[in-house]
C-alpha cells in the first residue's frame, strides 16, 4: 500500500501517515490513545525493552522479529502495518517502549501483557493488552462475570504501581479490548499516590464490570478519569457495561469485526462519532447483561466452567489451532456440548454463538452427520433490525454518551 493511499485513509493509517505535529504541540487525544494501547499488542524482542530506560520504536522496526512479534495475535499483518506507520510518523517515532511484561498462566488462568511507552513530551502511557487467541486468555475475560479480581486485574494493579516511581511526569493508561478494562481496574484500585498523576484513563471498547466492582470507592472516586469508546456494533465493550460513559465511533466494517481497531473510522485528529450503538449491538448486550446479572455467583462461575469444559473438548490451545483443525475440534466440541442438560446446553451454545462470531467472523458450522442439531442466533438479523430504529440522542458536540 503506498504513502499516498495511507493518507486518505480514514483510519489509524491514514492518521499516522499525515498527521505531524508533535505531542508538545497537541496533547494526547482518543485516536493517540488508540495506537498506543495497540502498541501493547506486540512481543517484543530483548531485553532492553523489559528495562527502565527502553528502545526507541522506530528501533524496534525489525523485520526479522516481525514473525516472533505477531505469533498468536490477530491480523499480524495489520500489526505489521501499523508498525511500520508508527516508526514513521513524527508524532510517535521518539516514543520509547520500556518496562514490557509478559505473564501467561494457564494454571492461574492468567494472561496479562504490558508495556510503557514514554512519550517524547514527558510523561507515559501504560498501554495493557487486550486478549490475544489463546483459550487460557478468553477463559479469563468470561471469569470477569463473577469476579471482581481476576489476575490480570491483580497485575494491572501491580504493573502501576511498580512502574510509576520509574517515571516523571502524567501517566496515562489505556487498552484495547481486555486491556481497556485493565487501565480503568488500575485506575480505580491503585494507591492515591499513584492515582493523583494518572490524567486520563482509556477504555478502547473494553468490557465492564460486575457490580460489586462498581461499589467500590476507588471506582466513584475516580470515574472521572475514564474516557471510553466504542463502535456503533459493539459487543465486547458492552459486556457488563453498567457504569461508564462511553463516546462511540463510527467502523468502516460491520458486526462484531468492529471491534478491530484498524476499522475505526479517523476524520482529522479525531475519531469520526455516530450517534448511538447499532439496536442489533443494543438488543444483544442487554439480553446477555440481563442474563448474566440474574446469575448468581455461583451460577456464572459454574456457567463459564461449563462453557470452557465445551471449548477445551478441542484439544487445543488457542483458537486459531481450533479453527485449523475443525474437523476434530467442533466435533469433539459438539459431542461435548451434546451431553449437557438441555437448558444448560440452550444458553452455552448461545454463548459459543457470540464468541464464534467475535473471534472467527466467516466460520460457518459445517454440517456434521450423527450429531445433534443446534440452531445459533441470527446476530446479523439483529443488526439488520436495528439499523431501522431510531438511534439514540446525541450531545451537542455529536457524540452519543452514556
Amino acid at each position: 500500500m503506498g504513502l499516498a493511499n495511507d493518507r486518505d485513509e480514514k483510519n489509524l493509517f491514514g492518521y499516522l501517515a499525515r498527521e505531524f505535529e508533535t505531542f508538545d504541540e497537541r496533547p494526547i487525544g482518543e485516536v493517540d490513545s488508540l495506537v498506543l494501547s495497540c502498541l501493547s499488542y506486540y512481543r517484543w524482542p530483548g531485553e532492553e525493552v523489559r528495562g527502565p530506560e527502553g528502545l526507541p520504536v522506530r528501533e524496534l522496526f525489525r523485520a526479522e522479529s516481525f514473525d516472533a512479534m505477531t505469533q498468536g495475535l490477530w491480523d499480524p499483518e495489520g500489526l505489521v502495518h501499523l508498525l511500520a506507520s508508527v516508526a514513521a510518523s513524527p508524532r510517535f517515532r521518539d516514543v520509547r517502549v520500556c518496562a514490557y511484561a509478559d505473564d501467561f498462566d494457564e494454571s492461574a488462568e492468567k494472561q496479562f501483557s504490558a508495556c510503557t511507552l514514554l512519550l517524547p513530551c514527558g510523561g507515559a502511557y501504560l498501554s495493557f493488552r487486550g486478549t490475544d487467541n489463546t483459550v487460557v486468555g478468553w477463559k479469563e475475560d468470561f471469569n470477569m462475570a463473577f469476579e471482581t479480581g481476576v489476575p490480570s486485574q491483580l497485575a494491572a494493579v501491580s504493573y502501576v504501581e511498580r512502574v510509576a516511581p520509574l517515571i516523571e511526569g502524567p501517566l496515562y493508561l489505556g487498552g484495547h479490548s481486555k486491556g481497556g478494562n485493565l487501565a480503568v481496574c488500575a485506575a480505580a484500585r491503585c494507591s492515591a499516590r499513584v492515582a493523583s498523576r494518572i490524567a486520563r484513563s482509556f477504555s478502547h471498547d473494553g468490557p465492564g464490570f460486575t457490580e460489586e466492582a462498581l461499589a467500590d470507592a476507588g471506582w466513584i472516586d475516580r470515574a472521572h478519569l475514564v474516557s471510553k469508546t466504542v463502535p456503533r456494533s459493539s459487543v465486547i465493550g458492552m459486556l457488563f457495561e453498567r457504569q461508564e460513559d462511553y463516546a462511540v465511533v463510527e467502523s468502516s466494517t460491520s458486526g462484531l469485526m468492529q471491534h478491530n481497531p484498524f476499522s475505526w473510522v479517523v476524520e482529522g485528529a479525531d475519531f469520526s462519532y455516530a450517534q448511538g450503538i447499532g439496536r442489533g449491538a443494543s438488543f444483544v448486550d442487554k439480553t446477555l447483561n440481563e442474563w448474566i446479572a440474574s446469575m448468581s455467583h455461583k451460577e456464572r462461575e459454574g456457567f463459564v466452567d461449563t462453557l470452557f469444559s465445551v471449548i477445551n473438548a478441542g484439544g487445543k490451545d488457542t483458537f486459531g489451532e481450533l479453527g485449523e483443525s475443525w474437523q476434530t475440534t467442533v466435533p469433539a466440541m459438539l459431542r461435548e456440548l451434546g451431553g449437557l442438560e438441555p437448558a444448560a446446553r440452550a444458553n452455552i451454545t448461545r454463548a459459543l454463538a457470540l464468541l464464534v462470531r467475535t473471534l472467527v467472523p466467516d466460520f460457518e458450522l459445517p454440517q456434521l452427520p450423527d450429531l445433534p442439531q443446534f440452531e445459533l442466533p441470527d446476530f446479523a438479523a439483529l443488526e439488520r433490525r436495528g439499523a431501522a430504529a431510531p438511534e439514540q440522542p446525541a450531545d451537542a458536540d455529536g457524540a452519543t454518551r452514556r
